[in-house]
């Protein structure tokens, strides 16, 4: 089959490669799409000395099963599923009380940049006939997104700004209003993405470059700030200080991007106001489901649409223009790429 192989920075070379053969609880998935992850950018940008030993990414995607370990029960081929791209150990502290998203042993899985991969059955998630391939290959953004909005307690009434236009700002904001946020402003650029937001689900758009962004939320809100912030941009940007800046009194302030620098915050400032700084990293469980499970009911019911974040699409063999095209946000105005590798 062919795979995207990943030696490092830029360098993607697609190559032939054996075919997966299926463990015994495993199935093996054609696949359908696969999203290029900010994580993946991150790996984009950092360029090696010298190549490094290959490996396939994508851990945002969506197939079809093709094939099934000889233990495999509940799954067949023909199923369209997503595909939860980590792993507990099921076993500690953390694993036992639901929170399996910072179990200590936890395994990261990736393979969607090619045409076939094998996942483990509990990670195949089958999806509704009304669920698109949009629909499952952005579920693990939608799942950051629930986790996030319950980490961060959304609800009805909440005015709610989100700091970042990428795809995990975007699904925050679809999420946040189905949890009832009266209000939600995005803080982001260029122009088209946090338009989408506007058209999606209302939100006052606020274009970072081109207006004194903590001056327009305080005109969004009356003066008050937000009752929740979510920080959805990482990297180096000192965002949370904005995140601070920007909330109301006794306000609710949500980390989600992954920072590469330090971060700093006037702490008088959060204290004299009794902000909560909540960090939320990946998905878990909630209410008995796994919130993987709850982002692809929430797609199923139609209440969130995943059509508009998805901006590009390109074949396995364009993977290195689909990597250069996310990563110039700016220029292309991309939100989610998507690479199909079986040209769908």
């Amino acid at each position: 089959m062919k795979a995207a192989q990943f030696y490092g920075g830029k360098d993607i070379r697609v190559e032939n490669v054996p075919d997966p053969t299926p463990a015994p609880e495993q199935v093996l998935v054609k696949v359908d799409a696969a999203g290029i992850c900010g994580s993946d950018l991150h790996g984009y940008h950092r360029q090696p000395e010298k190549p490094l030993s290959p490996r396939i990414g994508g851990h945002e995607l969506t197939g079809e099963i093709v094939d099934i370990g000889k233990d495999v029960t509940g799954h067949k081929a023909g199923t369209r599923v997503a595909i939860e791209p980590i792993s507990p150990c099921n076993n500690c502290p953390e694993c036992l009380n639901g929170y399996y998203n910072i179990c200590s042993n936890l395994r990261h899985a990736g393979g969607g940049f090619a045409e076939y991969m094998v996942a483990a059955t509990s990670n195949a998630y089958e999806l509704p006939d009304n669920v698109s391939v949009e629909g499952g290959a952005l579920a693990e953004v939608y799942a950051v997104a629930v986790h996030a909005v319950n980490r961060a307690m959304v609800s009805p009434g909440d005015r709610v700004a989100i700091i970042g236009s990428g795809p995990v700002g975007l699904t925050i904001a679809q999420v946040a209003d189905v949890a009832g946020a009266t209000s939600i402003a995005v803080l982001g650029k260029p122009d088209a993405p946090i338009q989408i937001a506007h058209e999606a689900v209302g939100a006052v758009p606020i274009n970072v470059d081109k207006t004194d962004s903590v001056a327009s939320v305080m005109d969004w809100s009356d003066g008050r700030g937000a009752d929740v912030v979510f920080e959805a941009v990482g990297g180096k940007a000192n965002t949370l200080e904005r995140a601070t800046e920007i909330a109301a009194k006794r306000g609710r302030v949500c980390m989600v991007g992954g920072h590469g620098a330090p971060l700093t915050f006037s702490e008088r400032f959060a204290r004299s106001r009794e902000l909560t700084i909540i960090w939320s990293f990946c998905y878990g469980r909630r209410g008995g489901k796994t919130e993987f499970r709850i982002a692809i009911d929430l797609l199923a019911t139609g209440k969130i649409d995943p059509n508009p974040l998805v901006t590009h699409r390109f074949s396995l063999d364009d993977i290195s223009e689909a990597f250069a095209v996310a990563a110039g946000r700016d220029e292309f105005g991309s939100v989610k790429v998507l690479v199909t590798p079986n040209n769908l």
